[in-house]
């Protein structure tokens, strides 16, 4: 008999499984990489053309099915960056992100990508903030998705806000743009990262049985359910989900890829075709090129996600890394570490100086614990392999 929830590498509960019934994901999934657009949002962050390039570089690597690479009417940085990234002849599908304005279209044409993602206002509080009428947005939406269309690109209308729009008007906007400019998909947005996942689900369901062309969700994080909400619009019948490398967006972040990524591939068995191992060298990458650094707890990319310290959590670990754990770090390109501090025990130490490359005798292991845990008691903090070694040399020299 199958067991899906456990492998070589990895072993999560069971109990996923015996509800795979009650989703309704489509056949294939397709993961849409914000990060060089919608990441670049962060406050703060800056990312040159060159460095948009090699992060698509390594997007293709992982093998994510399309990156949209920027706005190129921003900037000629942006274009010249969008046009670098559709010539480079990756795996992956370019698009680019547009306005409901035809400048922003041609702009994107000029820089040769094969898609675009063009938004318009539909939530009821974005819609009054601009003091724009609802149908105006519908005539708007109609004329620059045909537009895009008309000149070979395959467009997806994006409606800001969804989540918080009146539902016939979603409805409404979103079959008049199919039916009238021949959109060749539809993006459901949680701009605002406010939906719960259930309700995005239904919303995603709502919309699923107005239209019938491929559905896109996007969802940002303000209360930590980007991924939640993400993985239930996929259950409720979208096959893209848009996320970004580390979460990074404006405010809160986006869905994060390497979250709703490797929890669509453990949690719900659903193969994506990516290549895992170079999850935590994707992250390192737009880190350092971002700027915006990572909590070291981070899920999966995480500096020390892998990491202990306990004494009692590192005897259980050592014996066997999957009761520990519900995947194994080198799935993602990550790695086990041990901190040896004031929780430390006998087995931490043992595999930290091995991990060192240096051998030690049970009683200097035992001084060493008590010097070690005095160290980190009196600094708040762990001991370093280099200050840990100067220790087992004082130790040595002592005796």
């Amino acid at each position: 008999m199958s067991e899906p929830w456990k492998g070589e590498k990895y072993w999560v509960s069971p109990f996923n499984y015996t509800l795979a019934s009650d989703f309704n994901f489509p056949e294939k999934i397709e993961i849409h990489d914000v990060t060089l657009r919608d990441g670049e949002q962060t406050p703060g962050v800056v990312f040159r053309a060159d460095e948009k390039l090699e992060i698509a570089r390594a997007l293709d690597e992982l093998g994510v099915h399309r990156i949209e690479a920027g706005m190129p009417v921003v900037s000629p940085e942006d274009a010249q960056a969008v046009k670098l990234i559709a010539r480079e002849g990756l795996r992956a599908r370019v698009f680019a992100f547009a306005r409901l304005v035809k400048d922003d279209i041609d702009a994107a044409l000029k820089a040769d990508v094969s898609g675009i993602v063009t938004e318009g206002p539909v939530g009821v509080p974005k819609l009054a903030q601009f003091g724009w009428d609802p149908e105006s947005v519908v005539a708007k939406a109609v004329e620059h998705v045909e537009y895009a269309k008309s000149h070979g690109l395959y467009t997806v209308f994006f409606g800001v806000d969804g989540s918080r729009a009146d539902l016939n008007y979603l409805k409404h906007i979103y079959s008049t743009v199919v039916r009238e400019a021949g959109a060749d998909a539809v993006a459901v947005v949680d701009t605002f990262g406010c939906a719960t996942p259930e309700a995005f689900r239904k919303l995603v369901e709502e919309v699923g049985r107005t239209i019938h062309i491929p559905i896109e969700v996007h969802c940002h994080n303000d209360f930590g359910l980007g991924t939640a909400c993400s993985i239930a619009g996929l259950a409720g019948g979208a096959s893209v989900v848009h996320v970004s490398v580390n979460g990074i967006g404006e405010r809160a972040g986006n869905a994060a890829l390497e979250e709703v990524a490797l929890a669509l591939e453990l949690l719900y068995g659903r193969r994506l075709g990516l290549n895992y191992k170079s999850l935590v060298k994707l992250s390192k990458l737009v880190e350092r090129l971002s700027g915006f650094r990572l909590a070291a707890n981070k899920p999966i990319v995480g500096d020390r996600v892998f990491t202990r310290e306990s004494g009692i959590a590192v005897a259980g670990w050592m014996k066997y890394h999957l009761g520990s754990e519900a995947f194994l770090p080198e799935l993602v390109g990550n790695r086990h570490d041990v901190l040896v501090g004031k929780k430390s025990g006998k087995h931490s130490l043992e595999w930290k100086l091995r991990q060192l490359g240096v051998e030690a005798s049970q009683d200097e292991i035992q001084i060493l614990l008590e010097t070690v845990k005095e160290r980190s008691i009196a600094r708040k903090g762990p001991v370093g392999d280099a200050e840990l070694l100067e220790l087992l040399k004082t130790i040595r020299a002592g005796h």
